[in-house]
């Protein structure tokens, strides 16, 4: 049984709140720091790539932002304590961390490397554990309305061919996400909200992992597409990104969904396959039925 506090602060107004956002040189996370200041909030963005970081950095502060950029490994905690740090530095306060960073290639199980594996695990999971033993802390502290963002995917409640380490991660983030939530409700800190986004295809460089993947996975991470399955599924999805949601709409669907206390925001399964599909696996896994199709390709 869980024992459960009625969330009774909502966070109405943004206005000189601290969004501290990872991932925040481009895609999502660039769209969610323009939603920040767009609200009157003040933004530190972080980033480990240099000059997308100060890109991002001239294009907000020419938007009318308040801006802080810090190159960050969100893998590593140190870094993440860092930027913690460097934000309440500059600041004096945090009220908003989006673990947003993130990474996806495609692989087979059994082929993707253990060093592989370790880099999407301390991108997509490991951050976001990262991030909130840096900043809930510092958020119960403050005891003023404040509220954790983590980024998962669809892919966190679905699993498809080809999506090995990414759905593992996003599905570790759903579970993390809504234990956070739990817990801070067990311990009535009802100053914190806690916010899940699931996106499925929206516009974003993450179908790019050359871009960002460390220099001695890049024989590997070029070598996957070699894989007919995997080519085409990338292919599909490449395409897909291109036409889906626009960054700045899921930005104001997270801005909303943060000033309403909404545990889930997840824009992309409104159709009928989609949400068949999601039903299907989670009540599979509750009736130890097998709701996949032992020929699915995707």
């Amino acid at each position: 049984m869980h024992c459960l506090q009625k969330v009774q602060i909502q966070m109405d107004s943004f206005i000189d709140k601290v969004a501290v956002i990872t991932g925040g040189a481009s895609g999502i996370g660039l769209a969610l720091a323009h939603g920040a200041i767009l609200r009157g909030a003040k933004v530190v963005i972080a980033d480990m790539r240099d000059e997308p970081l100060a890109q991002a950095l001239a294009e907000l502060t020419a938007a009318g932002g308040d801006v802080l950029a810090v190159k960050t490994d969100v893998s590593k905690f140190e870094e993440v304590e860092a930027l913690a740090q460097a934000a309440t530095n500059r600041f004096g306060k945090v009220n908003l961390i989006f673990n947003n960073a993130g990474v996806f290639a495609s692989g087979l199980t059994w082929e993707t490397s253990v060093e592989e594996y370790d880099w999407v695990i301390g991108v997509n999971l490991k951050s976001v554990i990262n991030g909130i033993k840096a900043f809930v802390p510092r958020m119960i502290a403050q005891g003023d309305d404040c509220h954790v963002i983590n980024t998962s995917s669809g892919a966190g409640i679905t699993v498809n061919p080809g999506f090995s380490s990414y759905s593992m991660t996003k599905h570790g983030v759903v579970a993390l996400s809504e234990a956070l939530y739990l817990d801070l409700g067990a311990e009535q800190i009802d100053t914190i909200g806690v916010t899940i986004v699931m996106p499925g295809v929206v516009q974003s460089q993450i179908m790019f992992p050359e871009k960002t993947g460390p220099d001695g996975l890049q024989t590997e991470l070029q070598g996957r597409l070699k894989n007919p399955n995997l080519n085409a599924l990338e292919q599909f999805m490449r395409r897909a990104v291109d036409h889906g949601l626009p960054a700045k709409d899921l930005s104001d669907m997270v801005f909303d969904a943060i000033a309403k206390r909404d545990l889930y925001v997840l824009p992309n399964f409104t159709d009928e396959v989609s949400q068949a599909q999601a039903q299907a696996i989670a009540m599979g896994r509750c009736t130890a039925t097998n709701p996949y199709s032992p020929k699915k390709v995707v």
